[in-house]
């Protein structure tokens, strides 16, 4: 119960804090621009609790589905018809690029607190990297003549500097036209000579090498040690990371035989992956795999100045975005499930849990993505949304002439109703779950 109680109120803090800002950018651009401010409110009408200061009622509303800031001549989330006056204070009031700068505020807070979180977390913990460069598959035959590569080849060098990273392999590659590559194939050395944009042919991976194993986990029982080479499963040859994986995960709670290489000598032992659920970040569909406990070999902590974080932490932002928008395309076209695509309540806990358990940068990691996620979603053209007040704006702009209030309020009633009909389904979708 105890644990349940502590989920739930890190849960609240966290939603808390992520609504408190993006409202935050819409109440500090309102003031910028001279909109008055009536209310700042996190959670929906009707109102619970409050204090006014000056012309604001600062409160907390009873619907906790999100927030609001109402300004002075503006239908939203209030559904205030009667608000508009033609007050100079007023929303309406405000020319078109004001009142947009004043709606874009919201989201804008929400994906700077990301790229802000992501830089502070890469300036003090600094970035992990994965040890280990095995080349993956090859997009073609020719490609694989004209580098000399073959799938499972474990990178050792380029033009005689060691690499150990695929980041220090682009290093090396980007500074020079031709490369010379020595690999390790099955214990033998071989070196080659190619263009070094060819490595844009190769699907990147990393040897299957064990790095950290998990506490009473099928790998610890089944005798592997961090250092272990896996060379075979089963009848399947082992040559890369990803052909590890790929067997384990098709077997949860099946006995595999596993055979390993230490120190030269090769050692065999029965291993059953456990069952366990995740997301396929693919395709945003939860499905059962196999693990038997294991991680990738050894983790570098690459380090960043502050001028290093920021670039990273934009980076990051802008990535992030991309991947964002690329799911929601898989959403839109139906290809990703519409009940798989979104995580409510318990399944936000559940993962914010699990965050916490694995360390404080994982749970800022984790809150600076769900920032992220709640600004660009904001931006969606859905009346109550920021981006529906955004698309009545254009509309004005187009047209020359404010939108009719009645049309604006049976607008926002729609947009409300849908929003609530979407947290409810997504509420019952993560108890079924």
């Amino acid at each position: 119960m105890g644990n349940i109680l502590e989920t739930g109120v890190r849960l609240i803090i966290l939603l808390g804090i992520l609504i408190f800002v993006h409202e935050l950018g819409h109440f500090i651009f309102a003031k910028l621009v001279g909109i008055r401010v009536e209310r700042f409110s996190l959670g929906f009408p009707p109102r619970m609790i409050g204090k006014k200061i000056g012309d604001t009622d600062y409160c907390i509303s009873w619907i906790p589905l999100g927030g609001y800031v109402k300004m002075s001549g503006m239908i939203d989330e209030s559904l205030d018809k009667d608000s508009i006056k033609g007050e100079p204070w007023e929303f309406m009031s405000k020319p078109i690029y004001q009142r947009l700068l004043v709606i874009l505020a919201g989201p804008l807070m929400n994906i700077l607190l990301f790229t802000v979180l992501i830089s502070a977390v890469i300036y003090f913990k600094g970035e992990e990297v994965l040890l280990g460069v095995s080349v993956g598959e090859i997009k073609s035959k020719a490609i694989m003549t004209e580098t000399g590569l073959q799938p499972g080849d474990m990178i050792l060098s380029i033009n005689d500097r060691q690499v150990k990273t695929w980041s220090e392999v682009d290093a090396f590659a980007d500074s020079v036209d031709r490369i010379s590559v020595i690999v390790s194939r099955e214990n033998q050395l071989d070196t080659t000579i190619f263009l070094s944009t060819l490595l844009d042919s190769i699907m990147r991976t990393r040897p299957p090498i064990v790095g950290r194993i998990d506490k009473k986990s099928p790998a610890l029982k089944a005798g592997l040690q961090p250092g272990d080479r896996i060379v075979a499963i089963n009848d399947h040859v082992i040559r890369t990371w990803d052909d590890m994986t790929e067997v384990i995960h098709a077997n949860p709670e099946h006995e595999l035989t596993i055979k390993w290489e230490r120190n030269g000598q090769i050692l065999i032992a029965g291993v059953e992956p456990r069952r366990k659920k995740v997301l396929n970040p693919a395709t945003m569909e939860h499905v059962e795999i196999g693990l038997i406990g294991i991680e990738p070999p050894y983790i570098q902590i690459k380090e960043y100045n502050l001028l290093q974080s920021i670039g990273f932490g934009v980076k990051s932002t802008w990535y992030s975005t991309i991947a964002l928008g690329y799911a929601l395309k898989l959403v839109i076209s139906g290809e990703v499930q519409f009940k798989n695509a979104f995580a409510g309540p318990i399944g936000i806990a559940k993962i914010v849990d699990e965050s916490a358990r694995r360390g404080i940068y994982d749970l800022i990691s984790l809150f600076a993505f769900i920032s992220l996620n709640l600004g660009l979603l904001n931006l969606l053209p859905i009346p109550v949304l920021d981006g529906g007040h955004i698309v009545f704006l254009v509309i004005e702009a187009i047209i020359r002439r404010p939108i009719s209030p009645k049309v604006k309020l049976v607008i926002q009633q729609i947009g409300m109703a849908l929003i609530i009909a979407l947290m409810l389904f997504v509420i019952i979708n993560d108890f079924r779950r």
